[in-house]
C-alpha cells in the first residue's frame, strides 16, 4: 500500500511524510538528496543558455530515479508513504521547462513518450490515496522565505506564481488515483506536532483496511515531540 504525498515548495511535505510514517508505522520514503543530481549544478550554474542545455538531462535523472526508488520499494512491499509523486515529476516540472522554453518540443516529446511507457510498469501502480497540500501563493512563498533552502529563498516570485499556477491545473486534472487535499493553513505539524491527530483520522477514513493493524500512536508520539 502507498499513499503519496504532493504539493509544492515549501508547502510540508517532508514534515507530514515523517508525521504519517510514525503515526501508522508505514515505511518513509523521502525525495533523493540534491547532492546525489550531477545535473543540478550544471542546470542551475550558469545563465539561460546553460539550462536549456541541461534541462533534459535534469529531468531525465529526476524520472530515472523516481522509477528506480519506486521499483525497489514495489520489491520491498509493505506499506510506504511516499515524498512527492512521479506524477510531478512529468506534469509540473518537466512540462514547465517546455512551457518555460528550456525544452525543445522535440525534447518534450521524447521525454513525454519515456514517461507514458515507464507508467504502464508495475512500479506505476497508482497510490492507494494521494494528499495534496495547497495553499494560496502568499502563504506558500512565506514560507519558503522562512523555512526554504538558500537556492529557493533567493529564487523570483513569478517562479513560485508560475509553479504555483502550474499545480493547480494539474490537480484539478487529476484522476490516477483518490485524493485528499489538506489546506496547509489549518495545522501546524512543526509547532504542534500532535496535529497530525486530526489528518491521521482523515487519511484512515480513506484508506482502511489497509493500513497497517499495528496501530503505533500515541506510543510514538515522543518521536514526533522530541
Amino acid at each position: 500500500m502507498l499513499i503519496g504525498i504532493a504539493g509544492m515548495v515549501g508547502s510540508g511535505k517532508s514534515t507530514l511524510t515523517r508525521a504519517l510514517a510514525t503515526r501508522f508505522g508505514l515505511q518513509l520514503a523521502l525525495e533523493s538528496v540534491d547532492d546525489e543530481n550531477p545535473w543540478l549544478e550544471k542546470f542551475y550554474g550558469g545563465g539561460v543558455d546553460e539550462m536549456r542545455a541541461h534541462a533534459l538531462h535534469l529531468q531525465l535523472h529526476f524520472l530515472a530515479t523516481r522509477f528506480e526508488s519506486m521499483r525497489r520499494m514495489r520489491g520491498a512491499g509493505g506499506s510506504w508513504v511516499l515524498d512527492r509523486t512521479w506524477y510531478e515529476d512529468a506534469e509540473i516540472f518537466a512540462r514547465g521547462h517546455f512551457e518555460e522554453g528550456l525544452m525543445s518540443a522535440l525534447e518534450w516529446e521524447l521525454y513525454r513518450r519515456l514517461y507514458v511507457e515507464l507508467l504502464h510498469s508495475p512500479a506505476a501502480r497508482p497510490p492507494r490515496l494521494l494528499v495534496y497540500l495547497h495553499a494560496p501563493l502568499d502563504t506558500i512563498v512565506s514560507r519558503i522565505r522562512r523555512r526554504g533552502r538558500p537556492m529557493e529563498r533567493e529564487t523570483p516570485d513569478v517562479y513560485w506564481a508560475a509553479l504555483h499556477a502550474r499545480y493547480e491545473r494539474w490537480i484539478a486534472g487529476f484522476r490516477a488515483c483518490p485524493v485528499l487535499s489538506l489546506d496547509v493553513r489549518d495545522y501546524d505539524l512543526v509547532g504542534d506536532p500532535t496535529a497530525i491527530e486530526p489528518i491521521a483520522a482523515r487519511v484512515r477514513a480513506r484508506v482502511e483496511p489497509a493500513l497497517p493493524q499495528t496501530d503505533l500512536f500515541p506510543a510514538n508520539l515522543a518521536a514526533l515531540t522530541g
